[in-house]
């Protein structure tokens, strides 16, 4: 009688695990089918993103090339070819000329639209802390001090590629609103920093000694913050190479 219930109970089994499987089928093959489509989804989106890239880098280099012969009008068609090309890189890079175009034609508050854009347009700080220097030192001399304090203030935290050149540019704020201790401790600092370029370190340790002779008006020029249409230096260690899309 045991061999008998044994014999039920495993066909039993049997049974309910075909019905299982039956019933499972579908799903299971829509999972993997879900999985396929997902997979080539990646594969395709990945196609396209490289593709958009290398439009982009096409696009930069004519318009780069447009703009050196000194042909603003057909840069900034170019260039806004680059920024409607979507590419986060590129179009940062796009924008941020499209300012410096609207600096050369007298155009600050065009100027600053765009390279407040630009800073947004790409995710990598080496971009988009450059476009983001350019727009403080476009209204360095005309906005209220707490203005330029806020938006340096994300760029001069450590691993930040432009943090020297942006402290500067904040203790030269400082001197500017008469918080003359306030900037002496940062240019000294700076003038010691392992991270600050030769020339940085100099223009710091000048106007440190300006401001002990009471010459803050002469520190000021002394540091000659570098002009809205070029491009800062890259700080010591920082990578020279575009960062991936």
């Amino acid at each position: 009688m045991s061999d008998i219930f044994e014999e039920a109970e495993e066909g039993l089994r049997n049974d309910r695990w075909t019905a299982i499987a039956k019933k499972s089928a579908p799903w299971v093959g829509g999972v993997l089918g879900g999985a396929l489509i997902l997979a080539l989804g990646f594969w395709g989106y990945s196609s396209w993103q490289d593709a958009k890239v290398n439009k982009a880098s096409e696009l930069y280099v004519a318009a780069a090339e447009v703009a050196a012969k000194g042909d603003l009008v057909k840069a900034k068609a170019e260039f806004q070819k680059v920024v409607e090309a979507g590419a986060p890189a590129y179009k940062a890079m796009a924008l941020s000329n499209l300012g410096a175009i609207a600096v050369e034609e007298n155009k600050p508050d065009e100027a600053l639209k765009l390279f407040d854009e630009a800073a947004k347009a790409s995710p990598a700080p080496l971009i988009s802390d450059v476009a983001a220097l350019k727009a403080v030192y476009l209204i360095m001399d005309k906005a209220p001090y707490a203005d330029v304090e806020k938006r340096l203030t994300p760029l001069i935290k450590d691993g930040r590629p432009f943090a020297p050149l942006a402290k500067e540019a904040l203790a030269m704020a400082k001197i500017q609103k008469g918080d003359l201790q306030g900037a002496r401790g940062d240019l000294q600092a700076l003038g010691l920093s392992l991270d600050a370029s030769d020339g940085l370190k100099q223009r710091a340790q000048i106007a440190v000694a300006l401001i002990d002779s009471g010459g803050a008006k002469v520190a000021v020029e002394s540091l000659k913050l570098p002009e809205m249409k070029g491009t800062p230096q890259l700080p010591t260690g920082a990578p020279s190479q575009m960062p991936a899309q």
